[in-house]
């Protein structure tokens, strides 16, 4: 029997044959939508009564509606290969994306519900992806990668306290911003620890597409204590935000994560995207940690320099990285990137500086250049995403193979 011939539930309907397939999807297109309410409120052109402050509500859905709908497309993608499990496809990966779907009908009606009832229809996606993930990477062929199966526990954990904290069931000492911070910054441990696998894979790629004369080697011991630190740097962040000592941890993390990018290949490869945002990704994460750490140790430096750094930078650029490697590798299509990623890659590095310099550098125009205009080119980043692969998501592999 040939791979081709083995039919998989939902292949005949291309965007329900693979978890990442309408994930990312629904993620690029959610991407830009979960700033509205804020940026409008800003402006004051929108009033929506979403049942908290602005800030929170925009964190909340960056975090656990985006990023925790590209998070889902890649384990749903990754997990049946790693513990050679069944994928989810056809009707119940429809009702997975339902119970995402309904989440974000709740946060955005928020002020019309209980919140109570708000509450368990944003916590029934993850609990149910953290029910169907953490089996498969507890079994024998799963295994290997468990840590990502506890990463992801923490972070549906961090929902929980947010919701908790939300509700005023916790305790003053964890206030709600305390739990969007957690998760954030265990989004960040992720992305160290996966890229021990993606880099590799799309590293040789690079070498080989630009005839470099060498081969790229890593070093565990260098991508062990990136993760250590930056592990670190989570407890004390959560523990003691803005404290001298979670400061020196927060330098200590970035220095840890620079030295695992030396090893990384600079040079000719650099020129093939895929490894360029890969890189730029982690880059942003080792200067975005200095800038936390230097404003914990210095009074000149405001208290949230360095955030949207890690967040929008490092987060969002890694997560258009994977969007892209991943919807051409599971495609079935060769790694070469569409051109109008190269633009996207400018807007999301032009929204990480103005959306950190502007404050810092021109208060006075905080609200055009620091918020409105990052926000536009944010929305244009992932606007180009959704025009590239659009088509590709929705069609069936060319090669006639599933997935």
């Amino acid at each position: 029997m040939t791979a081709s011939s083995v039919a998989i539930p939902g292949q005949r309907v291309a965007l329900l044959a693979y978890g990442f397939r309408p994930f990312f999807l629904l993620a690029a297109i959610y991407a830009p939508l979960a700033l509205v309410p804020w940026v409008g409120g800003l402006l004051q052109q929108l009033t929506l009564d979403t049942g908290m402050p602005p800030l929170l509500w925009h964190a909340h859905e960056m975090l656990f509606g985006f990023v925790a709908a590209a998070l889902a497309g890649f384990l749903l993608t990754a997990i049946p290969s790693w513990a050679k499990v069944a994928p989810v496809t056809g009707l119940p990966l429809v009702a997975l994306v339902l119970l995402w779907l309904v989440g974000r009908v709740a946060m955005w009606l928020a002020g019309w519900f209980s919140p109570v009832l708000v509450v368990v229809a944003n916590l029934a996606f993850p609990l149910t992806l953290v029910a169907w993930a953490l089996p498969a990477l507890v079994s024998l062929e799963g295994r290997r990668h468990l840590s990502l199966g506890a990463l992801l526990l923490l972070f549906v954990i961090a929902q929980c306290g947010f919701s908790l904290a939300w509700l005023g069931a916790l305790p003053m000492r964890f206030a709600p911003l305390d739990w969007l911070h957690l998760a954030a910054n265990l989004l960040l441990v992720m992305i160290a620890v996966t890229a021990s696998r993606i880099v590799r894979v799309v590293a040789m790629a690079a070498m080989q597409a630009s005839s470099a004369g060498w081969t790229p080697r890593f070093t565990a011991a260098r991508e062990h204590l990136a993760v250590a630190t930056l592990l670190a740097f989570v407890v004390a962040d959560f523990l003691a935000r803005g404290h001298p000592v979670t400061g020196w941890i927060a330098l200590a993390a970035a220095a840890a994560q620079a030295d695992r990018l030396a090893e990384w290949p600079w040079g000719r490869a650099m020129g093939r995207l895929y490894l360029l945002l890969l890189t730029l990704a982690y880059a942003w994460i080792t200067l975005g940690l200095a800038l936390v750490g230097l404003s914990a140790l210095l009074d000149g430096l405001p208290s949230y320099a360095g955030r949207h750094v890690l967040f929008l930078g490092a987060i969002g650029t890694a997560v258009l990285a994977v969007f892209c490697i991943a919807g051409l590798r599971h495609t079935g299509r060769p790694l070469q990137l569409p051109r109008p990623i190269w633009g996207a890659l400018g807007c999301l590095l032009g929204a990480t500086l103005l959306r950190n310099g502007v404050p810092l550098v021109w208060p006075q125009h905080y609200l055009v250049l620091g918020v409105v205009l990052p926000a536009l080119l944010w929305l244009l980043a992932y606007g180009l995403y959704v025009l590239s692969y659009a088509g590709m998501l929705c069609r069936a592999r060319p090669d006639g193979l599933p997935g």
